[in-house]
């Protein structure tokens, strides 16, 4: 009985470190969507302002370029994230193997880390999908609809400026005024001959 209290104690600590490396795997993958969705915000914003930039010889919009520029933190987070706590993460389940094994050998039913290696990975097109993997096309998929996306604003929308756009809005109310104002006199002649014809 002596020799189980430290061995759950030890497991205990071990399960505990598994959770923080696996909070902080959530918070890293939180942060790249956060900072993900604040790029796709201010490219946003250069719609509006209509920039364009000539890179490479092809005029492209400044929103498509400021959106694909998010790709930089998001590799930068899944570096963090797959090479280092991930890692880290391994480590914390794997050491927690022997010591289930432990209490077993010493009647107690513990095998929540052999039973969630177990119950994690699935069967994809005939591969087995792990973690890791589950981590890559997460990120992956991120950073193609940031590419997809880029390509869009940067070759889809029209260049143009703020104030081009602003006098485009108040020279098409004008035009169409201008277009009906000849038709008043008219109005007013068949107003004019109606009244003679009645006083006749």
């Amino acid at each position: 009985m002596n020799e189980i209290a430290p061995q759950v104690e030890v497991w205990k600590k071990v399960v505990d470190v598994q959770q923080h490396f696996n909070d902080l795997e959530l918070r890293i993958r939180n942060f790249a969507l956060i900072v993900t969705g604040a790029f796709i915000g201010l490219g946003g914003y250069a719609i509006k302002d209509g920039g364009t930039v000539t890179l490479f010889g092809l005029h492209m919009s400044v929103a498509g370029l400021v959106v694909f520029c998010s790709l930089l933190p998001l590799v930068a987070f899944y570096l963090m994230d797959r090479l280092w706590y991930h890692r880290l993460l391994e480590g914390a389940v794997a050491a927690a193997t022997p010591v289930e094994a432990r209490l077993r050998d010493m009647g107690l039913t513990i095998e929540l880390g052999t039973k969630i290696s177990e119950a994690s990975p699935f069967t994809l097109f005939g591969r087995k999908v792990r973690s890791k993997h589950k981590m890559d096309g997460f990120y992956g998929l991120t950073a193609f609809g940031i590419i997809i996306l880029s390509l869009i604003l940067a070759f889809g929308v029209e260049p143009g400026t703020r104030d081009a756009k602003l006098a485009n809005t108040l020279i098409t109310p004008a035009v169409s005024a201008t277009a009906t104002s000849p038709a008043s006199p008219n109005l007013g002649g068949s107003l004019a001959e109606t009244s003679s014809a009645a006083s006749d």
